[in-house]
């Protein structure tokens, strides 16, 4: 019976790599594909394959791998004594290479300003951290040189990572668990970017500077006849509106205006639209707060928005669109004259023009033309009992009775 000195030879005699009575190089196979002498278990070819290509290019084998190669070598113990094969040296195991000890270890901290993540392969963790990057914000990669996971370190990453690690049992470095628990201490305190009324003024609490100039140069100021203006911009911007202000407003003009101020969509009812005064009550939010040109796109040609809008408005105030058209070079011009009427009705979409309400009788939104005028428009009604969006999680209240959304 033949006798091996080192496990690596046994490895390399049953791949098929080396002669099994010499182990001198099988030079007809050694540049060839994985040829086992002996027949192996499917789930065994992929394993011995990469062990004997690593120990043939002089690759010392991992603590883990060396053990793996023990027991299946032994495992074929019978098959290889009828090569005559004696497989005993390897149950008291000498290798040629001294094998390598791995960190199995797995840890999370923060290193040059950036969140790093080290682990061994595995293949769950990998496919997480992928998916969480998708959404992560700040840049997330594998940086192959250092054999890391590094993500910037942003609030979001911070804390979905701290949680991560823990749920994986991950060592967390005591930077991490200090910035998180001062994220924790600042989110306990209020901190609204809100509308409020102070001290006879308006203001915005906690607005930026870029913001607050924005407010003067484009939206009117800080005044108070301009307090409709402001509301009505909340939802735009993405400020809060002050509950002193909130009720005041509801109590002078209702829930839908409130609704229509405070959010960039709603939706109305198809069956009670054009029958109740919900229609009116858009179109006198927009009069109030000038929310002009008022679009309404109604694509099923049916013309009924159009015929309850003529009876609200005068006839010479609505523009009347058919077809699909472009504005022209000038964006906002929509007629020879320079001006944009109030009121413009279509039955397909429009581009280049700035919109600042859309009335449409199709709740869903998506395509070329139809999502470019989605863009365009600051805020929406939807005449129509459900809202499709690209985010699913994204809920479009009704047009009555939602205060609190």
């Amino acid at each position: 019976m033949i006798r091996y000195t080192h496990v690596e030879d046994y490895l390399e005699v049953i791949a098929g790599l080396k002669d099994p009575a010499t182990l001198a190089k099988n030079n007809s196979n050694w540049f060839t594909e994985f040829d086992p002498i002996i027949s192996l278990a499917r789930y065994d070819v992929s394993v011995l394959e990469s062990m004997s290509e690593a120990v043939s290019t002089g690759k010392a084998l991992t603590e883990r791998q060396g053990e793996l190669a023990v027991k299946i070598v032994a495992k074929y113990q019978r098959q290889l004594a009828q090569k005559g094969i004696d497989v005993e040296p390897v149950l008291n195991p000498q290798w040629r290479y001294a094998l390598r000890k791995m960190d199995y270890s797995r840890y999370v901290g923060i290193e040059d300003d950036v969140i790093v993540m080290r682990f061994p392969f595995a293949n769950n963790l990998i496919d997480e951290l992928r998916e969480f990057r998708k959404g992560s914000q700040g840049k997330g990669e594998w940086n192959k040189e250092k054999r890391q996971w590094q993500f910037d370190l942003t609030e979001y990453n911070l804390v979905y990572l701290k949680t991560w690690a823990e749920q994986n049992q991950f060592a967390i470095d005591s930077e991490v668990v200090r910035l998180n628990t001062l994220v924790e201490a600042v989110e306990q305190v209020p901190y609204a970017i809100e509308l409020q009324f102070n001290d006879g003024e308006l203001t915005i609490a906690n607005a930026s500077a870029i913001l607050i100039n924005y407010v003067n140069e484009h939206c009117g100021g800080f005044g108070a006849d301009n307090l409709p203006r402001l509301i009505d911009m909340s939802s735009v911007l993405g400020y809060t509106v002050s509950d002193d202000i909130r009720d005041a407003w509801l109590a002078a003009y209702g829930a839908r205006t409130l609704n229509l101020t405070t959010h960039r969509e709603v939706k109305i009812d198809p069956a009670t639209a054009l029958v109740t005064d919900d229609f009116a009550s858009v179109l006198d939010y927009a009069d109030l707060v000038g929310r002009y040109p008022v679009v309404i796109y109604e694509p099923d040609t049916s013309n009924k928005m159009l015929t309850r809008l003529t009876a609200l408005r005068k006839i010479q105030d609505i523009d009347i669109r058919r077809g699909r058209f472009r504005i022209g070079d000038t964006p906002g011009v929509i007629d020879d004259t320079g001006t944009v009427s109030k009121y413009i009705h279509c039955t397909a979409p429009i581009r280049d023009l700035k919109i600042g309400l859309l009335i449409s009788s199709a709740g869903m939104m998506f395509g070329g033309d139809k999502s470019i005028m989605m863009q365009n428009a600051e805020k929406a009604v939807y005449c129509t009992t459900d809202v499709y969006t690209s985010n699913k999680k994204h809920k479009v209240p009704d047009l009555a009775g939602q205060v609190n959304n």
